[in-house]
Order: structure tokens, then C-alpha cells, then sequence
């Protein structure tokens, strides 16, 4: 030991201080990689579930619609007259 560390026993407390700040630093940051990565995954495979429930319920309303269009053809084309006129309309006054 030189002299200066013998004088002031407080400077070895404070790197043994920092010492051991520096390795819980290190052990929360891997803990917060850790958790982050799990979080990823856990939100990925939620959006995943959404989307495929959202397929699920889009096929449905498909399906729903060419029931529809079969049991009332008249009205189906007529509806989508209406709505192709009122876009043409719409799509006029903003160009």
C-alpha cells in the first residue's frame, strides 16, 4: 500500500464502493436486456393473436357479404352503384 491510501482509508472503502456499483450496474442492465427481449415476445405473440383474429372476423364479414350478394342481387348491385357514384363524386370535387 503507498502512503496516501494508508492516510485516507475512506479512498479503499469508495473504490470498493464503486467496485461493487459497477457490478450491479452490469447485472441490472443484463436483467433489463432480459426482460426487454421476454416483453418483445410476449407483445409479438399478442399481436400475432390479434391478427389472426382479425383475419378470422374479416373472412367472416367476406363471407357474410357474398351471402348477402347472392340472396339479393338486385339490391347489392344497386348499393354498389350508390356507393361507386357517391366516390366518383367525391373523388371530382377534390381534383
Amino acid at each position: 500500500m503507498n502512503k496516501s491510501t494508508e492516510s485516507y482509508p475512506e479512498i479503499n472503502e469508495l473504490k470498493e464502493d464503486l467496485a461493487s456499483l459497477k457490478k450491479h450496474v452490469s447485472e441490472l442492465t443484463a436483467a433489463l436486456k432480459k426482460d426487454g427481449y421476454e416483453e418483445a415476445d410476449r407483445l409479438g405473440a399478442k399481436a400475432r393473436e390479434k391478427l389472426d383474429e382479425l383475419k378470422g372476423r374479416g373472412h367472416e364479414g367476406l363471407h357474410h357479404i357474398e351471402d348477402h350478394v347472392r340472396q339479393k342481387p338486385g339490391q347489392s348491385i344497386a348499393i354498389a352503384f350508390a356507393v361507386g357514384f357517391l366516390a366518383s363524386l367525391l373523388l371530382r370535387n377534390r381534383g
